[in-house]
């Protein structure tokens, strides 16, 4: 008997070894089809740099995009007025069809003239992100802190960072992170943006566990905040728990409009692979079209990452996580079984594959889950219980 156990048990060790070397080998096929396309990617770059060919929107990869440092401007726009008051009359679809060139001359007259290290002092690294770092500092006039984002303009496009600015000061709203002001100080753009005193929900979820009213309450304000967005055509493309930033009053904003893009009658679509990549939605995965839909995939990955700490695949390399993203069924709790059917509904609603079925911001503000949600006084205690144990391992 213990024989014939043994001589199964064998047989499905190497079946085991088979079925894993199969699997690597599947691994190495795909990254090397990765590679090509980065390659495709990188040459059809160049060639949009050189002006060569136009794709609607500077190619962007999940983690950066890099354009250039650019000094000459187009003569034509030397004659053209670029005071504040006409750069707010450009139609989306001509800020779309700008040269890198072009967009550096209008960023050049939208920005502060001055130095902002004079006017804010108490300068303290709080982050750094894929496209810069942040700081918090203090007005040296009224004594308010403001946190300021420092890009170096080699690192990102001038067309991205320009609509970042316009999308940041004229989208205003309750669930979005104040612009204040900005500065071009030789090659570094500072945007300089209200200060959040609670940090970001990362922080939050790293440090603590959040009751299921209190996931609610962040999930209903980040969807009126998508909801005003995406009524502006505007969809973010990178919502993540580390670009949700809280208040010492319990306030939720979006954060970091990097990444963002303003859909135009011309450009309803996107087809860019960009985001994060376990937040990504399967269609920017895939590199199909897809619109602004992608925001509330992300969102519900960030449900999910309140629930149990990490998104799904997180454990994943980048590249085996958008294998899996792009491949398999929508991603499920890990302990169903704790949460309530209403959680796990609305959950559905946003995870859903097919983009035409996926619940749109508007619908999801309806849904009974977040009726659930806890006044916004009631995330006071899990943000200063994080901001308590971060210092505490400092």
């Amino acid at each position: 008997m213990k024989a014939e156990q043994d001589k199964v048990l064998q047989e499905k060790d190497r079946e085991k070894t088979v079925l894993l070397e199969r699997l690597c080998q599947i691994q190495v096929e795909l990254l090397q089809t990765w590679q090509q396309l980065e390659q495709l990617r990188q040459e059809a770059r160049k060639q949009q740099e050189n002006g060569q060919i136009y794709r609607g929107e500077p190619f962007i990869t999940p983690v950066a995009a890099a354009a250039p440092f650019k000094e000459a401007f187009a003569p034509q726009l030397e004659e053209s007025s670029t005071s504040s008051s006409s750069i707010l009359h450009l139609g989306a679809e001509q800020l779309e069809e700008m040269s890198e060139e072009e967009s550096l001359r209008l960023l050049r007259s939208i920005v502060n003239v001055g130095d902002p290290m004079k006017k804010y002092t108490g300068w303290e690294n709080i982050g750094r992100g894929a496209f810069g770092t942040v700081y918090k500092a203090f007005n040296a006039v009224t004594g308010g802190a403001v946190a300021i984002k420092q890009i170096n303009l080699e690192e990102q496009s001038n067309k991205q960072l320009l609509k970042e600015i316009l999308i940041m000061r004229d989208k205003i709203h309750p669930n979005i992170v104040t612009y204040l002001d900005s500065y071009l100080l030789r090659e570094d753009l500072w945007l300089v943006m209200e200060h959040m005193g609670g940090g970001s929900l990362y922080d939050v979820i790293s440090e603590t566990m959040m009751a299921v009213g209190q996931i609610a309450a962040v999930l209903r304000e980040c969807l009126q905040g998508l909801a005003f967005l995406h009524s502006n055509h505007v969809m973010h493309r990178d919502i993540k728990s580390e670009n949700i930033l809280l208040g010492l009053d319990g306030s939720v904003k979006l954060a970091d409009f990097g990444l963002s893009a303003q859909l135009t009658p011309k450009h309803r679509k996107r087809s860019s692979m960009v985001g994060t990549v376990y937040w990504m939605a399967p269609e920017v995965v895939r590199n199909q079209r897809y619109g602004a839909k992608v925001d509330i995939w992300s969102l519900g990955i960030v449900g999910i990452e309140m629930l149990e700490g990490l998104p799904p695949y997180f454990q994943e390399t980048p590249f085996m996580a958008q294998y899996l993203i792009a491949t398999r069924s929508a991603p499920k709790l890990q302990n169903p079984w704790l949460h309530t059917p209403l959680l796990h509904a609305f959950l559905n609603c946003c995870l859903q594959r097919d983009e035409e079925r996926r619940a749109s911001a508007l619908e999801l503000l309806q849904h009974p889950f977040l009726t659930s949600a806890k006044p916004l006084s009631r995330l006071l205690p899990v943000i200063l219980a994080a901001k308590q144990w971060r210092e505490y391992r400092i």
